[in-house]
């Protein structure tokens, strides 16, 4: 995972997220394309951090994505 995103933009968008609803894991793994249309104002960046911080929770990868560092070896798909 290479460092596409400031913790800042995260933090921002997880508000967001968190704010509509979608605060547990099992919730925003079940999260549908259509569910972002639920979130007001969200901008094609924070909908793309929104997909990676999904894919994250699904890899048990969130401290890399948070970071922005993955570690050699690991396939983030």
């Amino acid at each position: 995972m290479d460092n596409k995103y400031n913790l800042g933009q995260i933090t921002k968008t997880l508000e967001k997220l968190f704010g509509a609803g979608f605060n547990t894991d099992k919730k925003i793994l079940a999260m549908k394309l259509e569910d972002l249309e639920k979130l007001n104002n969200l901008t094609s960046s924070e909908m793309l951090i929104i997909i990676d911080f999904k894919r994250a929770i699904k890899n048990r990868q969130i401290i890399s994505f948070l970071s922005g560092y993955k570690e050699k070896g690991n396939d983030s798909k």
